[in-house]
């Protein structure tokens, strides 16, 4: 068993550093002075792909992780290192929220996962102002009812409404 879970976050692993170029997005991570950006208002977790490799480890112990990590590259390893510690920081309330989204994530149909992911590169073609106000919008839209999620989305042209609707279903499943 888990040779079998070594062996898909390897997988998973590799398919993540093709991707990494487009990790720094402005509607995934927010600067600081350093990113010459001002800090977007707290509205729960920042947004992180709930299909990265990194997310398998979120419940993993500091031994499991590191038996996963030193069969990676080293780059690769330094930057799970970082991501898993911005994870440690965060308050409990936020972590679970990452947590859930990954479950989900995990759970999908193939299908489910390949739309998913084409609305996540479909976030990544799109203008970087455009990028940023969709990414807050996902933020917004944590905490808020069906209906007002659907105001949200009907606030943007048709092909912001698709990649938010899509990403959101992960990201933002409705209450239960």
């Amino acid at each position: 068993m888990r040779t079998f879970f070594i062996a898909g976050l390897l997988l998973a692993a590799t398919v993540w550093a093709a991707d990494q170029k487009d990790a720094a997005s402005p509607a995934v991570r927010w600067g600081g002075p350093k990113g010459g950006r001002a800090r977007a208002p707290q509205m729960g977790p920042p947004l992180s792909n709930p299909g990265s490799p990194v997310a398998r480890l979120y419940r993993a112990s500091p031994d499991e992780r590191d038996r996963a990590l030193e069969k990676l590259p080293p780059r690769m390893q330094e930057q799970f290192r970082q991501q898993l510690q911005r994870f440690d920081r965060m308050p409990k309330a936020q972590q679970d929220i990452l947590i859930r989204r990954a479950e989900i994530f995990a759970a999908l149909s193939p299908e489910q996962k390949a739309n998913f992911i084409r609305q996540m590169a479909a976030l990544r073609e799109i203008p970087d102002d455009r990028r940023r106000e969709i990414g807050l919008a996902l933020r917004r839209m944590q905490n808020r009812s069906a209906e007002e999620r659907q105001k949200l989305i009907e606030e943007f042209s048709g092909d912001e409404q698709k990649i938010l609707t899509g990403l959101s279903e992960v990201m933002n499943p409705p209450n239960r």
